[in-house]
């Protein structure tokens, strides 16, 4: 059976692989209360505004302490519950979604939360005040008008009717923050934690732990089970060494396929783990306004150096990275097939025939003798790992790509501000929703996920485009023009998918596995049968 095919079960059935020691997870036991869960987080948060975080580390402290309006219902990935909102009405002739507000919800400093805070903070979202940073911007470029309409209800007027906009209000960024304390200081979250969640936040050392404490006042009846939670700073051969010391119960964002199988050799029954797609991929950008990367010969060259198929089979061997694919997760329903693929440039079949022409667009450009820096985050390994696969692959053409690594916080600021020349970036998605995936690819005045510095309005138009079309064949058809313009202009070039795999203590239940890294981080079911 062929990789795509294997991929393709896994998603047709539920984007799930289990190979646990002891087969699937039984989660149809009563859970119980009480217990301190314990899981490692990569990095510290640069803030504590969940509106202006772009990285899954700060989601990871952030998502306990607050409630968004909507929220992908445990248990059952993809569908979509509420959360604040008790129900909705959607209506396309009024271009209108409105929401009923669970009445006797409180924050955590006692006060009522109300349509007010919800309005308040989606306008926060949407039209974000001087000094406001909503990273997320282009998710609500729909949106119109909000309005609490009375103390339980909030509409939105949208521009234009876009299905996709229901998923945005699930997204777990949307943290919902209090109106009164924004009113007193708009940049309030940055420093301040303060939600309607189901833990709330108790204390925080830099590098080191955050601590949570259970919400009695929690709006689920029962929930949430756990006493606190502590998330610890590190990764790579920490995390698996401190899950199988039983000094940590996770990693939720995963571990390596050999640090899979260390735990499940050594502690066989007492671990857990779950695997299947990610909906993260590995990519690489150029900044279209630095020379010579604003020559479209030399980025197209450098797309053409690179031998993705080869690539993910000899990287699979030993990380996640696992399946070559453009900008759609691979096998999934909205995905190039292997046969439109390698018909685009980067793609191709024959890697020595596209390095002969990647040399003569170099030749034609006048850089045969390129060489430039590659900027690289210190993040998980496999991230440097990849920095040297695309290194060695220009090398080939006779490119000197030098990687220069650094810690987050410097590999995100010259990501949003445009200070590298060519930059290795990981994009993760929340789900398999071709309008938000797209966003890390549109021209950079469209998105602040874009990083390539380049105007497009051609790709702009096909992104908009989609969005509207209700015609499965026809957005396809869109989605496919968006592809093969977005690979022959090579601003930003989607390389290798990665497979998740999180392993934890079998004591660990209520946790639902997705291919999201950004989902069921607020651990409201999650429990400990301890």
């Amino acid at each position: 059976m062929t990789l795509r095919k294997n991929l393709m079960m896994a998603l047709a059935a539920g984007t799930l692989f289990v190979s646990a020691a002891g087969g699937a997870r039984a989660e149809d036991a009563m859970p119980k209360e009480g217990g301190i869960l314990r899981y490692a987080v990569s990095d510290d948060p640069a803030n504590f505004d969940c509106h202006s975080a772009n990285h899954f580390a700060a989601l990871m402290r952030l998502a306990p302490h607050y409630s968004t309006l909507l929220r992908f219902k445990p248990g059952a990935y993809p569908e979509i519950e509420g959360d604040l909102a008790e129900s909705w009405q959607a209506d396309p002739a009024s271009l209108t979604y409105t929401f009923k507000i669970r009445p006797g919800v409180k924050f955590h400093d006692g006060t009522d939360l109300s349509a007010k805070d919800v309005a308040t903070t989606y306008e926060r979202l949407t039209f974000p005040p001087e000094g406001v940073v909503s990273e997320r911007l282009e998710a609500f470029r729909q949106i119109e008008k909000i309005e609490a309409v009375d103390d339980h209800t909030v509409r939105f007027k949208l521009k234009e009717w876009d299905t996709s906009v229901l998923g945005t209000f699930a997204s777990p960024w949307n943290c919902v923050y209090s109106a009164a304390l924004l009113a007193s200081d708009p940049t309030y979250p940055k420093e301040k934690v303060m939600g309607s969640g189901p833990f709330v936040f108790t204390d925080f050392a830099a590098g080191s732990v955050w601590t949570s404490t259970k919400f009695d006042g929690y709006f689920r009846k029962g929930q949430p089970y756990l006493e606190g939670l502590e998330s610890y700073t590190m990764e790579g051969p920490a995390v698996v060494n401190a899950i199988q010391a039983g000094q940590i119960h996770t990693d939720f964002r995963g571990v390596s396929p050999a640090g899979a199988e260390r735990l499940k050799q050594s502690l066989g029954d007492a671990v857990a783990i779950e695997s299947g797609p990610s909906l993260t991929h590995f990519l690489v950008t150029f900044n279209s306004e630095k020379p010579p990367f604003n020559d479209e010969r030399v980025r197209r060259a450098l797309n053409l150096a690179i031998d993705r198929w080869g690539g993910a089979k000899g990287l699979g061997q030993t990380t996640e990275m696992r399946y070559a694919g453009g900008i759609f997760l691979p096998g999934g329903q909205f995905a190039s097939t292997e046969e439109e693929l390698k018909k685009m440039p980067g793609f191709g079949a024959d890697i020595e025939a596209a390095r002969a022409e990647a040399r003569q667009l170099l030749k034609e450009a006048g850089q045969e003798n390129l060489s430039f820096d590659l900027t690289v985050r210190n993040g998980p390994p496999i991230v440097v790992d990849f920095g040297i696969f695309l290194v060695d692959q220009w090398r080939q053409i006779g490119v000197n790509a030098k990687n220069v690594v650094v810690e987050t916080p410097p590999w995100a600021s010259a990501l949003s501000e445009g200070s590298f020349e060519a930059i290795v970036d990981i994009y993760s998605a929340l789900r398999e929703e071709p309008t938000e995936q797209m966003t890390k690819y549109v021209s950079h005045d469209v998105s602040a996920r874009s990083a390539g510095r380049y105007t497009d309005r051609e790709l702009d138009k096909l992104w908009h485009d989609q969005a509207l079309e209700t015609d499965a064949a026809k957005r396809k058809a869109l989605l496919r023009a968006f592809e093969t313009r977005l690979y022959e202009k090579s601003y930003s070039l989607p390389v290798v998918w990665l497979e998740r795999t999180v392993a934890m203590n079998a004591a660990l239940k209520g946790w639902t596995f997705n291919p999201s890294n950004f989902l069921y981080l607020d651990q409201s079911s999650t429990w400990l049968d301890e």
